[in-house]
């Protein structure tokens, strides 16, 4: 799943061939306990593996600003969090909005509008959690960004680089209109760093239009069948939210109105989307601050890699302080308990997907698929 809190358009392994496809060494999972949080669980989980495998010495990651050192700075104000911005995020809080809003409002009357406005667009934002927890585990490793180009985050506008949100947009609609289906698709030639064909044929192959009905069908039955409790114990949920979800859920004639019915100005959508997948997931606040804790190391998830990644690989299992995922039939019994509950929902998030978003229904797909090799393999090349 992803950081939005919604279920990708392709499954983790044809994403992953689409990566190796495009050049890249090595594919891991971000696992669900962190890959549908907030961006500051996100970063975090992600340093935490990074710290832990022993080679990573460089974390390259985009930003709309491009500047690594105003972003380091202000990043560190954030982890010390000084007295006095404290008093203005308070006083931010107290008037209605949300946390995010109040953050940025609170920077700007402490550090001036320069340092506010890095918080306000989603790459930045990620950019500085993931500069603080780089800060808070005292890693090794280096930052360094890209600045974003092309179409913003969101972005829906025809550009040179189109925003992920934009291609996702073109995929469905080629697929809702058949009939045009070749026009509609005209607009990512030479927009993707892989052939066109290798994103559309396993799309339109795959992709069941239909899954955020299913994905709604199954909010219905999980959290109305359920006392309020067990929503309220949902990560995120907080203020009597769990009422205005269940109320949403029982006239919501889509997800997107379901979510719409739910968002304030203090929940903003991508909080939403997040409090629900992970409800469907039955994921609770004290086991996601089991992973969260300190003294808690993941494990890596390997979904596809080539020759140099395989080395990549080995150099990990000699140097790493964490174990190597490649088949959950053998190498889960290597794992903790708590380990072994985050691979839990590893699983379950595959399955769902699965179940809602794909035309081909295989049960416990994480036991069977082999990690990707070679970028034109079938997708159901099993494990034996």
């Amino acid at each position: 799943m992803t950081q939005r809190g919604d279920f990708a358009i392709l499954n983790k392994w044809e994403r992953a061939r689409l990566a190796l496809s495009a050049g890249v060494d090595l594919v891991c999972e971000l696992p669900f306990g962190y890959a549908c949080q907030s961006a500051e669980a996100f970063a975090h989980g992600g340093i935490k593996i990074f710290n832990a495998t022993g080679v990573v010495d460089v974390l390259s990651f985009g930003s709309e600003f491009g500047h690594i050192q105003p972003l380091t700075s202000l990043a560190e104000t954030l982890v010390h969090e000084p007295v006095e911005f404290k008093t203005f995020l308070k006083q931010e809080l107290s008037s209605g909005v949300s946390f995010p809003k109040a953050r940025e409002l609170a920077i700007r009357s402490y550090l001036g509008h320069e340092a506010g406005n890095l918080l306000k667009t989603p790459n930045n934002i990620l950019a500085l959690e993931y500069l603080k927890a780089l800060h808070k585990t005292q890693s090794d490793i280096d930052a360094l960004t890209v600045k974003r180009q092309g179409a913003a985050y969101h972005s829906l506008l025809p550009s040179k680089y189109l925003s992920a949100t934009g291609i996702r947009n073109i995929l469905k609609d080629a697929l809702a209109h058949p009939e045009s289906a070749a026009a509609i698709l005209k607009a990512l030639d030479n927009k993707l760093p892989y052939s066109t064909d290798d994103l559309i044929v396993p799309f339109k192959k795959n992709y069941n239009p239909s899954g955020d009905d299913y994905f709604l069908n199954a909010l219905r039955l999980q959290i109305l069948s359920n006392d309020v409790k067990h929503l309220k114990n949902t990560p995120y949920v907080s203020e009597g939210l769990e009422h205005k979800i269940r109320d949403a859920l029982k006239i919501a004639t889509s997800l997107d109105e379901c979510v719409n019915g739910i968002i304030s100005k203090r929940i903003p959508q991508t909080r939403v989307r997040r409090i629900l997948s992970n409800r469907l997931l039955e994921l609770d606040k004290e086991t996601l601050k089991h992973f969260q804790s300190e003294s808690f190391v993941p494990y890596l998830r390997v979904l596809g890699f080539n020759d140099k990644g395989q080395a990549i690989l080995k150099a990990i299992k000699d140097q790493g302080q964490l174990p190597i995922l490649t088949s959950l039939k053998k190498s889960r019994f290597l794992l903790t308990p708590t380990q072994n509950k985050m691979l839990y929902y590893d699983c379950r998030a595959t399955d769902f997907h699965n179940q809602f978003y794909e035309t081909k229904y295989c049960y416990h797909r994480d036991y069977l698929q082999s990690p990707v090799h070679n970028p034109n393999q079938e997708m159901f090349e099993f494990i034996k």
